[in-house]
């Protein structure tokens, strides 16, 4: 039986593991430069929740990031996961589900109201894992491309 990842908070030298991820998530080739300031900001903002999985090899297998922001149409804090991404090897062992469970405490901590997740129309296998998770399909996305 294979180890069960573990979870932790993301640190700065985690940038080339992540990028390679996201990178196999979008299957193309990211500017590295431009993801690097991303990143930083991303750890710097305490709104913001970056974990990653640890496989038994020491390498990291998944990765989510959740930002949070007061809106006024909720009248207080809504969480939106930006990126959640299990390299292809460890998909279906549990990993996905790990890494949303581990933001739970800490976002009912701070009193959010919610957790929303927007996943590409193409992606239904990702829609039902979702769905299996407790997220309701409850939203249309419009978006204008610039």
């Amino acid at each position: 039986m294979t180890a069960i990842p573990f979870i932790r908070p993301a640190i700065s030298t985690d940038d080339n593991s992540i990028l390679a991820l996201l990178e196999e998530l979008e299957n193309r080739v990211f500017d590295a430069a431009i993801f690097t300031q991303i990143f930083q900001n991303y750890l710097a903002d305490s709104l913001t929740f970056l974990k990653v999985a640890v496989a038994a090899d020491e390498r990291i297998c998944g990765f989510i990031s959740c930002k949070g922001q007061p809106l006024l149409h909720h009248e207080g804090l809504v969480f939106e996961i930006q990126e959640l991404i299990v390299t292809a090897s460890h998909q279906g062992r549990g990993v996905g589900r790990q890494l949303i469970a581990s933001l739970k405490p800490e976002l009912t901590q701070l009193g959010a109201k919610s957790l929303e997740v927007t996943s590409n129309k193409r992606r239904k296998n990702a829609h039902a894992f979702y769905q299996s998770v407790g997220f309701l399909n409850s939203h249309e996305k419009f978006t204008i491309y610039f």
